[in-house]
This record gives C-alpha cells, sequence and structure tokens, in this order.
C-alpha cells in the first residue's frame, strides 16, 4: 500500500492494529500487506519535511521488496492542499499513469484509489475539490490502473460528497476515523490484488 497518513493511520488509536491496510490483511488468508503510508507525502513533488515523493520513492520503498505481486497506490491528496499546491488534473493522472506503467514494468499488478474528500480540513478549498473530483473521475473511467478502489465513493457524504461521511470522520475533516477505515478496507475488492 503506496500511501500517506491515511494509509499510515492518522485517525485511528495508536497501536490498535485498526489502519485500512491492517483491516485488509485480515481479510486477505494467506498474504501478507506491506504499509508504506507516510505522512504528507505526495505523489508529484518531493518534501523537505514529509520526504519524497511516491515517484521518488517507488523502486526503493515498493520495487524492492521481495514477493510482491500488487501494488495499491491511495495519494493525491497532499498534492491538493499542501503549498505548493497542484491544480493541474492532467499531471495527476499522468503520474498514476507513470507508476502503474512501472508496476507491470516489474510484473506487478497495479490497482489505485481514487482520493478521498477532506472538505472541512483547514486548506480545503472548492478549486482542489474540483480538481479532486477531475482526478477521480479519470481514475474510475480512463484505466489508468488495472483495477480501482473507490475510497471516495466509500467514504463521502451523500448528501454533501466534498465531505466525508461524519460517521467515518476523525474530526478534521480529512482523515477517516476507525469505522472509516473500516469502510476503505472493504472497498478494496480482494481479487483486484491477486
Amino acid at each position: 500500500m503506496l500511501g500517506d497518513s491515511i494509509a499510515e493511520g492518522s485517525g485511528t488509536p495508536d497501536d490498535a492494529d485498526l489502519r485500512w491496510p491492517d483491516q485488509l490483511a485480515r481479510r486477505l488468508s494467506g498474504s501478507a500487506v506491506a504499509n508504506l503510508g507516510i505522512s504528507g507525502n505526495r505523489l508529484l513533488l518531493d518534501s523537505d519535511r514529509f520526504g519524497p515523493s511516491a515517484q521518488a520513492r517507488f523502486d526503493r520503498d515498493v520495487l524492492s521488496l521481495p514477493g510482491l505481486r500488487t501494488v495499491l497506490v491511495h495519494l493525491g491528496v497532499n498534492d491538493l492542499h499542501h503549498l505548493p499546491v497542484e491544480r493541474d488534473p492532467a499531471r495527476m493522472v499522468a503520474a498514476y499513469r507513470q507508476l502503474a506503467l512501472r508496476a507491470r514494468s516489474a510484473g506487478l499488478r497495479a490497482v489505485g484509489a481514487t482520493i478521498t474528500p477532506f472538505e472541512g480540513w483547514t486548506r480545503w478549498t472548492p478549486e482542489a475539490d474540483a480538481v479532486r473530483r477531475e482526478v477521480n473521475e479519470a481514475l474510475r473511467t480512463g484505466r489508468v490502473f488495472d483495477a480501482v478502489a473507490d475510497f471516495d465513493a466509500a467514504l463521502r457524504d451523500p448528501d454533501r460528497p466534498s465531505r466525508l461521511l461524519p460517521a467515518y470522520d476523525s474530526g478534521d475533516g480529512l482523515h477517516p476515523g476507525t469505522e472509516g477505515h473500516t469502510a476503505i478496507a472493504a472497498a478494496v475488492d480482494p481479487r483486484h490484488l491477486r
């Protein structure tokens, strides 16, 4: 699971193994899950504070793992709100395509996840949400990855799709709580990971 603070487990209790990768691992009999979530990680840009981007760390963090069959990519929300912000959905989709190509070139299956809602977070803007929605639509319909896990659909409030469903929100508008992590884990079809 190549991800950011959501994969890392922000919004869940420490040392409780309730992060969505932990919950997914319990559903995958006979398989292991490597959680490569780094808080603040971005798809496109490196950061002095949050480390190398997914593009920069892919070989080191993903391709170096022995016995790997599938990589699931859930990144992008930090590109939309950390300075400098990304406002070009085409650049983000191209970056996802690059990760999927690199995975396939290494004989891996590439699964992508849509970017979850984050209205209520301190740096949310309508412009960022418009980019998020456009990127998600491209991921759902553009055949970027071999399969897609629709985390956006699993977590969004149907009455206000730019927000997390209140029952899934940890309280900051960005990070899901334990119930939200359960919903994310349930949104991954285990057949897409084999």
